[in-house]
C-alpha cells in the first residue's frame, strides 16, 4: 500500500527535473520570464550549495551528495517502519524523499542545482528555489505538524491509564 507514496516522490522527481529542464533550455539563454509583475518571475540560477542559495561557497558537491544520499535513506527506511495508517506522515516523507531525490540528481549530474522561481516584492527577495525545494519545504512542515501537533497513542495511553485508575489529579 505504501506504492502510492513512491508514486508521490516519484512524480515530484519528474516535474522538478522537467521544469529545470525547462528552464535551463528556455531562460538561460533567453532571460526572466514575469509571471506576476511585482511578486513573481521565472529565473534561471545556479546554485552549488544547498536549498535557498546557504553554502553556495567552495566546493561541497560530494558533501551534499553524500549527506542527500544519508537523508534519503533515512528518509525512506522511515517510511517502511512507520504505521500504515499515519497518512500525513507518509505524505510528508515522500515529499521529503522527492524534493532531496531531485536536486541530488542535478548535483551529481552537474555539480549544482536548477533554482529558478523567485519571488519578491519591491526590494525584498527571497532566495531563488526550485520544485524540489518546495517538495522539502512542505514536507518538512508537514513532518513537523505530524510530531509536534498529532496525538500519540503512547501519550494517550498513558492518560488513558491515569482516568481509568482514578488517581487524583487526573483529568476528568
Amino acid at each position: 500500500m505504501r506504492l502510492r507514496y513512491f508514486l508521490i516522490t516519484a512524480a515530484v522527481i519528474v516535474v522538478d527535473q522537467a521544469t529545470k529542464y525547462w528552464v535551463a533550455t528556455t531562460l538561460q539563454s533567453d532571460g526572466d520570464i514575469v509571471v506576476v509583475k511585482g511578486l513573481l518571475n521565472f529565473s534561471y540560477t545556479e546554485n552549488r550549495g544547498i536549498a535557498f542559495g546557504m553554502l553556495n561557497n567552495g566546493n561541497v558537491k560530494w558533501l551534499l551528495v553524500t549527506i542527500s544520499i544519508a537523508a534519503i535513506v533515512a528518509v525512506v527506511f522511515y517510511l517502511m517502519r512507520s504505521a500504515s495508517a499515519n497518512r500525513a506522515l507518509h505524505i510528508s516523507l515522500a515529499l521529503l524523499a522527492g524534493g532531496i531525490g531531485g536536486n541530488l540528481i542535478d548535483r551529481m549530474r552537474m555539480g549544482r542545482v536548477i533554482d529558478f522561481i523567485e519571488i519578491y516584492y519591491r526590494n525584498h527577495h527571497w532566495p531563488v528555489f526550485n520544485i524540489a525545494d518546495t517538495a522539502i519545504s512542505i514536507g518538512a512542515a508537514l513532518l513537523a505538524i505530524d510530531l509536534f501537533l498529532s496525538p500519540h497513542p503512547h501519550n494517550t495511553a498513558a492518560v488513558d491509564t491515569a482516568e481509568i485508575a482514578g488517581e487524583p489529579g487526573a483529568p476528568r
